[in-house]
């Protein structure tokens, strides 16, 4: 009779614990499907606004850097050397920026 009870009572822990897991699993489902909604409804529109904006910013700083670099080696705007100084830093920047897109493309 005691093995029968132990059987009946480790069916019914498992029956349990099967139903928790199944619980569980499908409040992670419901989850990842709410959060695939919000995403798609409110954050993947937004994604190309965000990116032009941090080209943009990118941009400016990149612009104030060259300002910057020219005006440490004394070819700050008003000289004669400036206008170089900037197109100089920009085709190094390319040339850079080139290769490493080139290790990239492996």
């Amino acid at each position: 009779m005691k093995s029968s009870g132990t059987l009946l009572k480790s069916t019914g822990t498992l029956a349990t614990v099967q139903s928790i897991y199944d619980n569980v699993q499908m409040a992670l489902w419901a989850t990842l499907a709410a959060f695939v909604v919000f995403f798609l409804a409110f954050i993947a529109p937004k994604l190309p606004e965000v990116a032009a904006r941090a080209e943009a910013l990118r941009g400016q700083e990149i612009s104030q850097e060259n300002e910057g670099y020219c005006a440490k080696w004394q070819m700050g705007p008003g000289t004669n050397m400036h206008d170089q100084c900037i197109s100089d830093l920009q085709e190094l920047r390319t040339k850079v920026q080139n290769r490493f897109a080139d290790q990239l493309d492996f």
